[in-house]
């Protein structure tokens, strides 16, 4: 397994771990209605801090560790395959992050345009009376776009890494 797959399979594992927890701090404060009392940004801001830091200093250390314990150096064949299996996932990852956005995008235009503005204000009162702060929740799945969006990119990246084993 070459170092790239290594550090591609240390980022999907931390992404799921460090997320996930995110994920489901969010989920909870949704569920025990946190999330519509006055200190919500408490609730959520410091795992959402947490979150980012954390996955900013794993990075750090799987791209750092990995290179270092491992002295592998490809073949300039394998470095262009690995380059170029860099790039196709890379594009996997900007379709999905570009459909998922346009979808979230379009159920905004939908409620504000179609549906005019009377509904959209009762979709947002609606959420905020179920969830509270309801752009919040909006702000939380363009959030959730991105992460998804990383999940696939590593994961279509360790697939297409399979075919360049030395």
């Amino acid at each position: 397994m070459s170092n790239k797959q290594l550090v591609a399979w240390g980022h999907l594992i931390t992404t799921v771990l460090i997320w996930g927890f995110y994920v489901m701090r969010l989920g909870q404060a949704v569920a025990s209605g946190t999330l519509a009392e006055a200190g919500f940004a408490d609730t959520l801001g410091v795992p959402l801090a947490m979150a980012v830091g954390l996955s900013i200093l794993a990075s750090m250390v799987i791209e750092v560790g990995i290179n270092l314990v491992r002295a592998d150096q490809p073949s300039r064949r394998e470095a262009d395959a690995e380059a170029w299996a860099g790039l196709r996932a890379t594009r996997i990852a900007h379709g999905v992050v570009i459909t998922l956005i346009m979808t979230l995008s379009g159920l905004g235009l939908v409620l504000g345009a179609f549906a005019g503005p009377s509904v959209a204000a009762e979709a947002g009162a609606w959420l905020t009376g179920r969830f509270g702060n309801g752009l919040v929740l909006f702000a939380n799945g363009g959030l959730l776009m991105l992460i998804l969006a990383e999940l696939v990119h590593y994961g279509a990246l360790i697939a297409f890494l399979r075919g360049v084993r030395r």
